[in-house]
């Protein structure tokens, strides 16, 4: 059974969601467990085999493919049905939001890449984890497949960057001591409600249409002077998907997909992304804890914290948003399901689920272009 990639993905989903949730305070690693219990079985794993099978290691790339297939799309099409309405209502804000925290993610780690000996690869996984971001790591990989170097990276920064998410949570409100809950009478929560569909319905060829148009747009190979660009699977798959999920339909396509079905897939594409993340390189990860790991965990929650602040000051100073949505559009900003979590309860208010919804997808649009420039500036020296 240690060579069925199939019985390894499910046992670590198992094991992950039940460790996920276990609750120490206000923390709990949610469906993020099945990254780590997928580390610990392909290290035990490896253990007691003399050499990792070729089919295991295919079959493990081809359901990671897969993984990042469903995941992306997912996200992409229930994102893709505010786009409009959040031009439309409050401009560039909460667009220029998810670019300033990732941006700033992106600056930090590349500068750390100057004034530090760790290793490229380590800070490239690194970035994605300070920001807990998923998708940024699944970027990270489509450049470097199978890089067990990037993998730690995110493994050591992914729980500091959520500690920072759920502490700044809690301080928010504490900074901001005004009346939310009347500042927030001057935002319309039925903006943002989006119109249920038959619960059952999903247009399976228009979906299909996606997916192979995202294919077709993440292979084309972009020349510019030094190197080769492409979107790869990720960035193919999510312009696909935000612009068809922006639009209801196209002759025999119908794209008004539920959204309760898309969370379905969304959340079993992330757990299938996790698990075979974890598998295919858990017996590196394992051995290569260090002090420098350490260390790593450290610049993680500092990268974090001052990603966080960046925003907050931006959010709040500049675009003046109110200080409910802005807690929510921080938590959207790193990506981070766990800290909107802790938006709600700190805030006693699910409110904040609006800003968080509306930074997300343009949270995760950087965080993909982001992981695209560092690959490249990497390779570059």
């Amino acid at each position: 059974m240690l060579n069925n990639p199939i019985f390894l993905i499910f046992l670590s989903i198992f094991l992950g969601l039940t460790i996920g949730k276990i609750k120490i305070f206000k923390f709990k690693l949610g469906v993020s467990g099945t990254l780590f219990t997928g580390l610990i079985l392909s290290w035990l794993s490896s253990r007691h085999l003399t050499s990792v099978p070729t089919s295991l290691i295919n079959g493990l790339n081809s359901y990671f493919k897969f993984s990042l297939i469903l995941f992306v799309s997912s996200i992409g099409l229930i994102a893709g049905k505010d786009i409009k309405k959040t031009f439309k209502i409050y401009g560039l804000k909460f667009i220029l939001l998810g670019f300033i925290i990732t941006s700033t993610g992106f600056l930090l780690i590349f500068l750390t890449s100057f004034i530090t000996n760790f290793d490229n690869f380590h800070l490239l996984g690194l970035f994605s984890g300070a920001l807990t971001s998923s998708p940024g790591l699944a970027t990270a990989l489509e450049n470097f497949p199978n890089n067990s170097k990037i993998i730690f990276g995110y493994s050591i920064g992914y729980v500091p960057g959520v500690l920072a998410v759920i502490f700044s949570t809690y301080i928010i409100p504490v900074i901001f001591k005004n009346n939310s809950k009347k500042e927030f009478e001057n935002f319309s929560r039925k903006d943002f409600k989006i119109s249920e569909q038959n619960p059952y319905y999903f247009d399976f060829l228009g979906y299909s249409l996606i997916v192979i148009l995202g294919l077709i747009i993440g292979n084309i190979k972009i020349n510019v002077k030094i190197f080769d660009f492409s979107l790869g699977i990720t960035g193919g798959i999510l312009i696909s998907s935000l612009f068809f999920g922006s639009i209801e339909k196209i002759w025999i396509f119908n794209f008004k997909f539920n959204k309760q079905i898309l969370k379905i897939i969304q959340n079993f594409g992330l757990l299938l992304f996790l698990s075979t993340v974890g598998l295919k390189s858990g017996y590196y990860v394992i051995n290569a804890l260090s002090f420098d790991a350490f260390l790593l965990m450290i610049l993680s929650f500092v990268i974090a914290m001052i990603s966080i602040t960046v925003g907050l000051l931006f959010g709040k100073f500049i675009f003046k948003i109110n200080t409910l949505i802005l807690t929510g559009s921080i938590t959207g900003g790193m990506t981070s399901t766990p800290g909107l979590a802790a938006a709600i309860d700190s805030t006693n208010s699910e409110e904040v689920i609006l800003g968080y919804g509306a930074t997300y997808p343009f949270a995760l649009i950087g965080m993909v272009i982001f992981n695209k420039i560092l690959s490249y500036l990497f390779l570059s020296y």
